[in-house]
């Protein structure tokens, strides 16, 4: 009545002896689907059941899913950490960089839970490591947004970019300068986001954490090579900024690091 065939069962069990008698047989089918569209190999895959699964896949079984049932089974597996499986559900013919609705692959999810031994070895199956989803994010920006600093690294051994233009790199170094998340933003630096990205009014993360005076944050990005005297489109400098809100603490530390107010004689008589 489930449309399930005596294949099925002995798939999901494990029962090799039983699936081997039934696929000398002449008229079994081997991809037969019951009612949820599940073929054997796709429920000896589920099950675990490894030796099963291949002497199906030798015989031109298949797991019978389309792009998106495949990525979200990876990413079911991935999210549980499911290694075993997820290496078993991949040899079986599963595409390692399927993408669900959102164009996002289980090496995005994995990326994003942290989790490294699945990140390892979607990447040693073929997994692209700067795939991109729909809203053009990579398994890269996903770790670090998430604090992931081991998978970052793993990431960025493997070639892993953070995908960002000038503006998306100013936008997200100012909001975590402004939030004071040192951690993340050093992550962020140091997994190739460029220090001095400006955004629309030419201004930078050292603008934004002068002006709120930050000065862990002011520190890490001079130490990561951010420009002391980047210039906005008012032609203001970091310390200036730090100036104009009365941060004395930063403004100390930017001229001790070279910064200057960027004035000209006109500019300064006015102030």
């Amino acid at each position: 009545y489930d449309s399930r065939t005596a294949l099925h069962l002995a798939a999901s069990e494990g029962n090799l002896s039983t699936v081997q008698s039934l696929l000398a047989r002449n008229d079994i089918s081997v991809d037969c689907r019951d009612r949820w569209g599940n073929t054997p190999l796709f429920d000896a895959v589920r099950n675990g059941h490894s030796v099963v699964a291949k002497e199906l896949k030798l015989k031109g079984a298949t797991l019978g899913l389309d792009e998106t049932q495949t990525a979200g089974e990876l990413c079911e597996m991935s999210k549980a950490g499911s290694r075993d499986k997820l290496e078993l559900f991949i040899e079986s013919g599963a595409d390692v960089n399927a993408k669900d609705y959102d164009a996002r692959t289980a090496l995005h999810l994995a990326s994003s839970v942290g989790n490294l031994p699945i990140v390892k070895a979607l990447l040693e199956r073929g997994a692209e490591v700067n795939a991109k989803d729909r809203w053009f994010g990579t398994p890269l920006r996903d770790a670090v947004r998430e604090g992931r600093m081991e998978v970052a690294k793993a990431l960025r051994e493997s070639g892993g970019e953070l995908g960002y233009n000038e503006t998306e790199a100013s936008g997200e170094l100012c909001e975590l300068a402004k939030e004071g998340s040192l951690e993340k933003l050093s992550i962020l630096l140091e997994c190739g986001c460029p220090a001095d990205a400006k955004d629309y009014d030419s201004r930078t993360a050292l603008h934004l954490a002068s002006s709120v005076g930050n000065l862990p944050i002011v520190k890490a990005l001079l130490d990561l090579g951010a420009q002391v005297n980047a210039k906005d489109r008012w032609g203001g400098t970091p310390l200036r900024d730090a100036v104009r809100e009365g941060r004395m603490e930063v403004a100390r530390q930017l001229r001790a690091s070279g910064g200057d107010l960027g004035y000209d004689e006109v500019q300064a008589s006015g102030e």
